[in-house]
């Protein structure tokens, strides 16, 4: 074989499939290397937004004296000519606007009519890039629906579909023309270890019992967290993807950003950081509190913003108060301020329907066993928190 044969011959098929195996072994080697940097940079992001939030959040409470509640009420929402299907109106994100330099869209509200009157509509489909997580992938702006349905919805924004001017709020009333959006949001407020779907006749002074800073019509100040700033939460992640998997069958109209109903804006520490219910009905049956699950699409756990303005990963392996994923009423022996659950028969408990409430049960009631996350998220329990058990 002479030399212009040998510099003809080229790359053997052996030669070749090992070539193309040395390359799939280094993508499959750098490729979660990759992911891993994609994700540090997601949660990064998500830390600024919290701290960001956090910010706003006590120079509020610098010019209001009080840190944002958790629903903004306004006109009586059971009383024509205005009607809205929930008392909970405004979010505390909302107030928080002028702090988010939104001081525009703060100003093009009517604060004389509720979250869902369709005078308020424009609001609800913008999306405020620091209420996102870069990881909650889920939670992107939807068009609302034209009208409502007369069966329990599963679109997004339906209770704008509820408002008259003069009619009944058991009608159903289409939107206006045009097409209309509803944005969402990652975060929610810190209620404490439980929160609850405030009606207006419910007893007012369950309001006493919460303990966290940021719920139904509250007004927290720094003094009154007596556990301490660093040691309690103001703000955690409430990420759309987990209500997917919590809240299957409404979770696409869970976490509007303008509401304050308590599965949109508020989280409680009732249930573990991430805990995933998905279509387990026998705990579905008896609590309709799960949505208030604080989660994440970091991989395990999530991040937090305490009342001092610094922002925590907590894992969620922290330690949590134990309960029976069977039986919600279990929480009987759980909850503080020995509340517990009971099933309301419609017409009474304060309640225009029949479900479920929480009602406090008096000093025979069982004391609860907080765990870590739940004495993050008092106020003023007065637990001693070792920094090292989170």
């Amino acid at each position: 074989m002479n030399a212009a044969s040998r510099r003809d011959r080229g790359f053997t098929l052996i030669e070749l499939l090992v070539v193309i195996a040395i390359i799939a072994v280094l993508i499959a080697l750098l490729l979660p290397a990759v992911q891993s940097a994609r994700e540090a940079a997601r949660r990064a992001q998500c830390t600024n937004n919290l701290k960001q939030i956090a910010l706003a959040a006590n120079n509020y409470e610098s010019t209001n004296g009080c840190f944002p509640g958790g629903s903004y009420s306004g006109a009586d929402p059971n009383v024509p000519p205005r009607w809205s299907t929930y008392p909970e109106n405004f979010s505390c994100f909302v107030r928080m606007l002028p702090y988010f330099e939104q001081g525009a869209m703060y100003a093009s509200l009517n604060l004389n009519l509720c979250s869902s009157d369709v005078a308020n509509l424009t609001i609800a489909g913008v999306r405020v890039s620091s209420l996102i997580c870069p990881s909650d992938t889920q939670n992107e702006t939807i068009p609302l629906p034209a009208t409502r349905a007369s069966t329990p919805p599963t679109s997004p924004g339906w209770s704008f579909n509820y408002i008259d001017t003069a009619g009944s709020p058991s009608a159903v009333y289409p939107l206006p023309p045009g097409t209309w959006m509803q944005a969402f949001t990652s975060y929610g407020g810190n209620a404490g270890t439980w929160t609850f779907g405030f009606t207006k006749l419910m007893d007012s002074s369950i309001l006493g019992y919460y303990n966290g800073v940021i719920y139904n019509d509250s007004s927290v100040r720094i003094a009154g967290i007596t556990d301490g700033t660093s040691n309690t939460f103001l703000f955690g992640e409430h990420s759309k993807n987990q209500l997917f998997k919590i809240d299957p069958g409404y979770a696409i109209s869970d976490g509007a950003w303008n509401s304050a109903r308590w599965y949109d804006t508020l989280f409680a520490a009732l249930y573990p950081i991430n805990f995933g219910f998905g279509n387990n009905q026998a705990i579905k049956s008896t609590s309709y509190y799960y949505p208030t699950t604080a989660g994440s699409m970091h991989p395990g756990g999530a991040n937090f913003a305490f009342c001092d303005g610094s922002v925590r990963f907590i894992k969620s392996s922290v330690s949590s108060w134990s309960f029976s994923q069977q039986n919600a009423t279990s929480y009987g022996d759980s909850l503080p301020d020995n509340t517990t659950y009971g099933t309301s028969p419609k017409g009474t408990n304060g309640s225009a329907k029949a479900g479920n409430y929480l009602t406090h049960v008096g000093s025979t009631g069982t004391p609860a066993q907080l765990g870590v996350y739940q004495q993050l998220a008092t106020r003023a329990g007065g637990e001693v928190v070792s920094a090292d058990g989170y």
